[in-house]
């Protein structure tokens, strides 16, 4: 078992108080939660898609947008507990998922609106 200062840790994911609270960007969403030595983090965006045959195709972009911004937001979470605890943090991917789930629908109307979902879990190593 690791050895892990769970306060410069909590310190490191935490995004709902003060400064860290405020968003860098509006278009997507990144939180991180702590259970046990496994860190799950959970972005999700608002997408829009022009057609069916269009959310299929971009399905794929928006998976590795997410992979993405989940390893930007990862670095960053362990260079803010390096400089709180003076030790690193390594993580080891364990698993993950995306979903899509079209929250805007109008038969009408082509355009598709969306939640883009992706969790990804990380055993601390």
């Amino acid at each position: 078992m690791p050895k892990i200062d769970y306060n410069a840790l909590g310190q490191a994911l935490d995004t709902t108080w003060g400064r860290s609270s405020t968003p860098k960007t509006a278009s997507y969403s990144v939180k991180f939660s702590l259970s046990g030595d496994v860190l799950v983090a959970s972005y999700q965006a608002v997408v829009n898609f022009a057609s069916e045959k269009e959310m299929v195709v971009m399905k794929r972009m928006y998976e590795d947008e997410s992979k993405e911004v989940i390893d930007q937001v990862l670095k960053n979470v362990k260079a803010v507990y390096k400089d709180l605890s003076g030790n690193s943090l390594t993580t080891k991917e364990h698993s993950t998922s995306t979903s899509i789930e079209i929250i805007g629908f109008n038969v009408h109307n082509p355009k598709r609106t969306a939640y883009v979902r992706r969790k990804t879990s990380f055993e601390i190593a």
